[in-house]
Formats: structure tokens, C-alpha cells, sequence
């Protein structure tokens, strides 16, 4: 049996196609760089050889290292949180 689509089902399904390996690589990327920016914050406030700069000419001062690796890996997370949910969506409206 021929299934037949309206407006709105075509196009969610034409936005999912471009939707879903976007968001899928976003969100596995983003929660890389949360443990990425985490492991960077603790290795500057140890003193290695890492720069950290909010803007060019603002560095963070070297025992904040890792509160700011902290807050900025858990901006990094909520994000990556947001964009799997999106993902579901996505998916579970792909299977109906």
C-alpha cells in the first residue's frame, strides 16, 4: 500500500534528512569538547603550557583555569543535551 504525504509530513521529512547528521555529529562533537575543555581547565590551572583567553587581549588568571574549564564544559554539555533531544525528535517523527 502507497503511502501518500501531505505538505507538513514531506516537509519535516526533507528538513530531517539535512537535520539528523548535523545534529547527530553536533551533539557527539560537542560532548567531546565538554570533556576537552574540563581536562584543558585542569591541566592550565597546574601550569601547563595552555593559553586561556575569554577575548584577545582578556586571559583567565591561572587559578581560575579550572572553574572557567568548569562553566564553559557545562555550556558545551547543555548544548550537546539539547541538540541529542532534537536528535530523538527527529528520529522518533522519522519512524511514524
Amino acid at each position: 500500500m502507497a503511502v501518500i504525504y501531505t505538505g507538513t509530513s514531506l516537509f519535516k521529512r526533507l528538513i530531517s534528512i539535512f537535520a539528523i547528521p548535523v545534529l547527530g555529529v553536533l551533539s557527539i562533537g560537542l560532548f567531546l569538547c565538554t570533556v576537552i575543555v574540563i581536562v584543558g581547565g585542569l591541566l592550565y590551572t597546574f601550569g601547563a603550557e595552555i593559553r586561556m583567553e575569554i577575548f584577545p587581549d582578556l586571559s583567565v588568571p591561572q587559578y581560575l583555569g579550572l572553574p572557567v574549564g568548569i562553566i564553559f564544559g557545562l555550556l558545551l554539555l547543555a548544548i550537546a543535551f539539547f541538540s541529542w533531544r532534537v536528535l530523538k525528535y527527529f528520529l522518533n517523527d522519522w519512524n511514524k
